[in-house]
């Protein structure tokens, strides 16, 4: 078998903080934060105790406007009920609504399928594809680590950034797929391209709600989206299997991503939520924002792993083969899903390169074959085909495990004994 972790599920030195987060409150270096001391120097920042970064800021209102004060602005920040009075609120929008086609629900599958999206892919409409589009700050929020990266091999494909945000209150946000940045945030971010879009630590930098950031730009066939990534450290998402995410060090997305747009308020939340669909298609009516969870129990819909993978570690058994990554055959986690179009995606389960998602539509080649995988219970078999390949199942008798078959030929040529067995 053979490893590796996916640079769309990079981990995050700053979320590593946050299931420390209760010890690190409870230490005596917090008891003795600077938050709310006064300062003298505007934008110095220094250490406030374990994993907490404090920068000077002057009070814009209340008693002490105009005063300098230290604001905590890095680190595993406390929760509501635990300093916030409310969670943060998104005021301004982060793109035009005007330049939107479609923007997907988190809880899909990535590109390359079998790993969780917990990110909300915004596709801007392909009219504008060459076009700039310019970017904004949503709420009042700290640049805390950057990436500018490039990992394909296409000489035209240009660089990007990934830019992650310290909201407040155990509240991150995080932009990929950016192709520019500008103002505060293009002074500190990282002048050469490097082969991983992991965040690296920068200098701690302001930007107020409104502010552009830096801008997003369509190009057909290779960047047709940016991803929206949202994390609040006061909500844990729930799991078939708990433990085996709560012990996996690259699930912190996972436990702690939630819908993006639940952050706005009134006509601007219903606005963006209107907007959601499958990628690259149009908005469908009625779509929820989603949520990050495993699936149905006793069902194939959802989540499946080798009974000793951590999530997003990923490895692979049968034929193996390189995408540029490992890939292959049998992937350590796999994903049977429906998007809001209604086609059913399988995801780490290929029979041949390229690796990606295999779907099967309502119509078309392979629609006879089209079945719900939440319709699929204990006990129950059936195989989806496409034009490049099929994928047989069978759940076991109490429904806690799933053996999946891979085949480049048609349902009748799949045999289950020749494939591999599956978790929650």
């Amino acid at each position: 078998m053979r490893s590796y972790r996916p640079f769309v599920t990079a981990s995050v030195p700053i979320a590593l903080a946050v299931g420390l987060g209760a010890a690190l409150l409870a230490s005596p270096a917090q008891a003795a934060t600077l938050v709310g001391k006064p300062c003298t120097k505007a934008g110095a920042t220094q250490g406030d105790g374990p994993g907490r970064t404090v920068t000077c800021v002057k009070v814009t209102t209340g008693k002490n406007k105009g005063k300098l004060v230290w604001e905590l602005i890095q680190g595993p920040n406390p929760g509501p009920g635990a300093g916030c009075t409310s969670r943060p609120v998104f005021t301004k929008d982060f793109i035009s609504p005007d330049q939107v086609q479609v923007v997907v629900p988190i809880g899909e599958q990535t590109a390359f399928g079998g790993v969780l999206s917990v990110r909300s892919y915004v596709h801007s409409k392909p009219e504008l594809d060459g076009q700039p589009l310019p970017l904004y700050a949503p709420v009042n929020m700290t640049l805390t680590q950057a990436a500018y990266y490039k990992v394909s091999t296409d000489p035209a494909y240009k660089p990007e950034y990934s830019l992650y945000f310290d909201v407040g209150c155990g509240v991150q946000l995080q932009f990929y797929h950016v192709k520019g940045v500008v103002g505060a945030v293009a002074k500190v971010v990282p002048k050469a391209p490097a082969p991983s879009s992991a965040g690296q630590p920068m200098t701690p930098t302001r930007v107020k709600a409104g502010e552009q950031i830096g801008w997003f730009q369509g190009e057909a066939g290779k960047s047709v989206a940016f991803d929206l990534r949202v994390e609040d450290a006061s909500r844990t998402n729930t799991f078939i299997n708990q433990a085996r995410f709560a012990s996996s060090p690259d699930a912190s997305g996972e436990l702690h991503a939630v819908c993006p747009y639940d952050f706005y308020a009134g006509a601007q939340r219903e606005r963006s939520l209107s907007k959601l669909g499958a990628p690259s298609g149009n908005p469908v009516s009625g779509t929820a924002c989603g949520t990050i969870n495993q699936g149905t129990a006793g069902t194939a819909q959802g989540m499946w792993f080798f009974a000793d993978a951590k999530v997003n570690d990923l490895t692979y058994r049968g034929d193996t083969w390189s995408d540029g990554i490992p890939a292959g055959q049998y992937q350590s986690q796999v994903i049977f899903s429906v998007d809001p179009g209604g086609t059913v995606r399988i995801g780490g389960l290929n029979a041949r390169a390229p690796m990606g998602q295999m779907m099967v539509s309502q119509q078309g080649t392979g629609s006879d074959t089209w079945k719900h995988p939440q319709s699929i219970g204990a006990g129950a078999e059936h195989c989806w085909s496409n034009s490049s390949q099929s994928v047989k199942v069978r759940l076991s008798a109490d429904g806690a495990s799933l053996t999946a078959v891979v085949g480049t030929g048609a349902c009748t040529t799949l045999d289950l004994a020749r494939g591999q067995t599956y978790v929650r």
